[in-house]
C-alpha cells in the first residue's frame, strides 16, 4: 500500500478509561523559554499528554509578521504577502505557494446562524500565508536535548532516530483540524496526565477534547523537534483566532519556536467548535500548495505530510453530506493522486459509515493513506493482529506525527513474515542494538536470545490492553507464533 519513508480478543480492553506513560510534574522538565539559551542543547519543549503544566508561554500574543517573498521563489501573482522563512540558510528552497490556477472560489457563508435559511453556522475558509521555503537540504539529526526528552516520553532510542529522518523525508506537515459542530458529540477518548510517570490513562470527553489534545501534542512536537508544520481548522474559528497557524515555519531561533509553540497553544485551547466539514474546499487549497512545491520535493525525494483529523463525512455549507458531497471530496482527493505525499486520517468516531468510508478511500484512489483511530481502539487492532506487540503511547504518536514505514502500515492488519520481524526491531530499537544479531531465518534461536537481551535493556511500558506495565515485546508470544519456523522459511504462522 505504502512505501518506505516513512475481533477484539478476551483480553482486549473494553473499559472506556485505561491507565497508561505521565507527565506528572515530577518528570516534566521545565519548559519555561524565558530561561533558555540559543544553544539548543538548552531548549526545552514537552510534547508529552496534556495538560501541559510546565509551559510558560514565551509570549501569548506573538503573531507571524508577513514578510515580502524572495525573488524568484514564487510568482508575485500568487505569494504577495508569503510569510519569509528565516532559516538563514543557502540554496533553493521549497515553494509553498503555488504555481498553478487558484482553486475554485465559493461563496462566503455567514457566520452566524440564521433561522429563515436553517444554515448552518460557518465562514469559508479563506487562503493564509504560508512560508515560501524550509530546510530543504539540511538533514534533521538530533541533539542531547532532543533525544533526551523524545526517550522520557517512551520513545526507544530507535524510534527517536526513526522520528528524526522522518523529518528529514517530510519536510512539512500540513494538518486539516475539523472545528464543525458536530464535534461537540460526547463519545471521545483523550489522553490525561496521570500522578504516575509508569501509566497513561484516557478518559471519555466531546470528540473536540479529543482532538485538541491531540493537536496540542503535536504542536509541541513540532516544536521540540523543529519540524515545519501547518495547522489549518475547517471553519473560521470564533472570535479573533485565525483560521491557520504554523510552528516551526518561520524560522528555528529558540524564541522563534518558542513563540510559535505559544501562540498555537493559546489558538488550539480557545478555538471551539461550530459549522460545517468543508473538506473539499481544505484539499483543493493544499493540493494547489503542494503542486507548487512538486519540482523541489522530487528533485530531493522528499514528500509532505497531510494528516486529516475529523470526525465526520465531507458536507456542504449547509451541513449536507449526500452522495453528491461525498464525490465531491473524493474528486478533490483524486488531485492528490501523483503528489509525493503521505496521507494520515486521524478519525475520531467509530461511527461505522464514516469509518468505512475513510477506509475504503485507500483502494478507491491511487493515494498512499493511513486511518487511524484513538489510541485505545489501535491498540486493540494491533493486539488482535501481533499480540506480541506492546503497543505503546510513542508508536501511537509517531503514526499521528505523519511517519511512514511499510512495517508499520501493516502491523494492525496482519501477522508479520519472520523476515519483517528483524526490519520492525531494528526500525523499534535501533540499528546499534542489532549489532551482531543473527537473521531469524537462518538462527531463530540465537536472534531470539539477542532479541530478550535487547528487550530488558528497555524500560516496561503501559500496556493499554493488558492495563499495566509490561515488556516492549512478549518472548513468550512471540517464540510461540513464529518458533515452528524453520530455518529459511520465512512464511507466516497465522
Amino acid at each position: 500500500m505504502s512505501e518506505d519513508y516513512t475481533s477484539p480478543t478476551d483480553n482486549q480492553n473494553t473499559d472506556p478509561e485505561i491507565n497508561v506513560p505521565s507527565t506528572s510534574s515530577s518528570s516534566i522538565p521545565n519548559t519555561d523559554p524565558h530561561t533558555s539559551t540559543a544553544d539548543d542543547e538548552n531548549v526545552i519543549y514537552n510534547p508529552h499528554t496534556s495538560p501541559y503544566s510546565n509551559y510558560v508561554p514565551y509570549n501569548t500574543h506573538a503573531t507571524p509578521v508577513p514578510a515580502p517573498v524572495p525573488a524568484g521563489l514564487a510568482p508575485p501573482s500568487t505569494a504577495p504577502n508569503a510569510i519569509k522563512n528565516n532559516f538563514g540558510e543557502t540554496g533553493a528552497g521549497y515553494n509553498y505557494n503555488a504555481t498553478t490556477s487558484a482553486a475554485p472560489s465559493a461563496p462566503t457563508a455567514s457566520a452566524h446562524f440564521s433561522p429563515s435559511t436553517n444554515m448552518m453556522p460557518m465562514a469559508m475558509p479563506i487562503p493564509q500565508p504560508v512560508p515560501t521555503h524550509a530546510r530543504a537540504h539540511r538533514e534533521h539529526k538530533l541533539n542531547s536535548n532532543q533525544s533526551n526528552q523524545l526517550i522520557q516520553q517512551g520513545f526507544t532510542e530507535g524510534m527517536a532516530t526513526a522520528l528524526s529522518k522522518s523529518c528529514s523525508y517530510f519536510p512539512l506537515r500540513i494538518w486539516i483540524v475539523d472545528n464543525s459542530g458536530s464535534m461537540n458529540i460526547d463519545d471521545g477518548q483523550r489522553i490525561v496526565a496521570t500522578a504516575s510517570s509508569a501509566q497513561v490513562k484516557s478518559a471519555p470527553c466531546t470528540r473536540w477534547k479529543e482532538i485538541q489534545e491531540t493537536v496540542e501534542y503535536h504542536i509541541q512536537m513540532a516544536g521540540l523537534l523543529k519540524a515545519p508544520t501547518i495547522f489549518r481548522f475547517l471553519n473560521h474559528p470564533n472570535g479573533a483566532f485565525p483560521q491557520e497557524f504554523s510552528v516551526a515555519d518561520k524560522g528555528d531561533s529558540d524564541e522563534q519556536i518558542a513563540n510559535d509553540v505559544s501562540e498555537a497553544l493559546r489558538i488550539i485551547r480557545g478555538t471551539s467548535p461550530t459549522g460545517a466539514t468543508p473538506l473539499s474546499f481544505h484539499v483543493r487549497e493544499i493540493y494547489q500548495t503542494v503542486q507548487g512545491m512538486q519540482p523541489s520535493l522530487r528533485a530531493e525525494g522528499k514528500r509532505v505530510a497531510i494528516i486529516l483529523a475529523t470526525d465526520g463525512l465531507p458536507s456542504n455549507n449547509l451541513g449536507v453530506s449526500g452522495d453528491s458531497e461525498l464525490k465531491e471530496f473524493t474528486d478533490a482527493m483524486r488531485l492528490l493522486e501523483g503528489l509525493p505525499i503521505w496521507i494520515v486520517v486521524r478519525l475520531c468516531t467509530d461511527n461505522e459509515d464514516v469509518v468505512d468510508f475513510y477506509n475504503n478511500l485507500d483502494s478507491d484512489l491511487e493515494l498512499s493513506i493511513e486511518v487511524l483511530d484513538n489510541y485505545t481502539s489501535e491498540a486493540g487492532e494491533m493486539y488482535q493482529a501481533n499480540s506480541w506487540l506492546n503497543y505503546c503511547l510513542a508508536l501511537h504518536r509517531m503514526r499521528e506525527f505523519g511517519f511512514q514505514h511499510r512495517i508499520f502500515d501493516l502491523l494492525d492488519e496482519r501477522s508479520l513474515t519472520i523476515s519483517e520481524l528483524r526490519d520492525f526491531f531494528l526500525l523499534m530499537f535501533g540499528v546499534g542494538k542489532f549489532d551482531g544479531v543473527p537473521e531469524p531465518e537462518l538462527d531463530f534461536k540465537g536472534f531470539m536470545t539477542s532479541l530478550d537481551r535487547v528487550v530488558k535493556s528497555e524500560k516496561e511500558q503501559w500496556h493499554p490492553v493488558k492495563k499495566k506495565l509490561k515488556p516492549l515485546v512478549s518472548m513468550t508470544k512471540l517464540k510461540a507464533e513464529y518458533g515452528r519456523i524453520g530455518a529459511g522459511d520465512g512464511c507466516t504462522i497465522m
